[in-house]
């Protein structure tokens, strides 16, 4: 059975992609394939793809978008991998990335789906080495406390994983990966490499899915919904979401909503109480605004 399946969903940037396909190529482990999914209309990858002129890559094309959970669940319906692992079309693997991973859960037991690494972020001229737990490790809490703990470029699951907990769930427009990561560590633990092994290019306008405000918002709060059992047995946790889905609605100049999930932060943790200040700045604001129109 081939060992590994490297889905690689791409929208629109195929001047970027024949450098993030390069650097799977160059991994010290090669029994690989590599499956890109064209989830773009305006500006098609294949050519770039194709001119590699390698029999491991294989090219999906979607006739419409359909977002980046649908790209990666299509990838992973055509993988034939024993792991599959993920790499946007802007991010690079160093070259050890899967050699490291498929060691780690080759020698691992039946209890452990997945294996996660630290990143390089490159922003502009600068580069910050993140930070992951090292080893064997029960993740659930993690998964549940950070929606950006687990980033789905330096991801490897196992394919049993997928089959016990399912796909990316499409209906959300962003943290699809937190979504999924709370089902799978739900499941089984994972181990975490506390080496950055994939370079995460964030540089300014950088249009990574999820970055657009109002998806946030939408993807958080189902998110919350499809788990809030299990939020609601970790009130502080909740409170800590709702605060910042507090400050999105905020940014997104939709501060009635903001104002609501302010005093539902507070409610689920009342020691907090910069949870509620930011609700009453934002109703001193309101009133300086309406002040301000009937004096003018």
């Amino acid at each position: 059975m081939l060992k590994v399946s490297v889905i690689v969903p791409t929208c629109n940037r195929p001047h970027l992609i024949k450098r993030t396909i390069d650097s799977i190529l160059k991994q010290t482990f090669q029994d690989f394939e590599i499956i890109v999914v064209d989830d773009g209309v305006k500006e098609r990858a294949e050519e770039a793809v194709k001119s590699f002129g390698d029999s491991r890559i294989k090219y999906i094309q979607h006739e419409t978008n359909k977002g980046g959970g649908a790209a990666r669940n299509t990838g992973i319906k055509a993988s034939q991998g024993e792991y599959i692992a993920f790499l946007d079309d802007d991010d690079e693997w160093l070259p050890n990335k899967l050699e490291k991973q498929v060691k780690v859960l080759d020698e691992s037991g039946g209890d452990v789906g997945f294996c996660f690494t630290a990143v390089l972020n490159i922003l502009d001229d600068r580069t910050e080495k993140s930070k992951v737990p090292d080893g064997l490790n029960d993740y659930h809490g993690l998964a549940l406390a950070s929606f950006k703990r687990f980033l789905t470029v330096t991801l490897i699951i196992k394919r049993e994983v997928f089959d016990l907990v399912g796909l990316f769930d499409e209906s959300l427009p962003s943290h699809q990966e937190a979504e999924l990561m709370i089902r799978v560590t739900k499941k089984f633990k994972g181990i975490g490499i506390n080496e950055p092994l994939v370079k995460v290019n964030m540089r300014s306008g950088h249009d990574h899915v999820g970055g657009n405000l109002a998806k946030r918002i939408s993807g958080g709060e189902l998110l919350i919904k499809k788990h809030i059992k299990e939020f609601e047995l970790i009130p502080k946790i909740l409170a800590r979401h709702y605060f910042q889905l507090g400050i999105f609605c905020r940014d997104n100049k939709e501060e009635t909503k903001a104002k609501k999930y302010f005093v539902m932060a507070w409610k689920n943790n009342k020691l907090k109480i910069s949870y509620l200040c930011h609700y009453t700045s934002l109703l001193f604001q309101e009133k300086e605004k309406i002040k301000n129109k009937l004096f003018l």
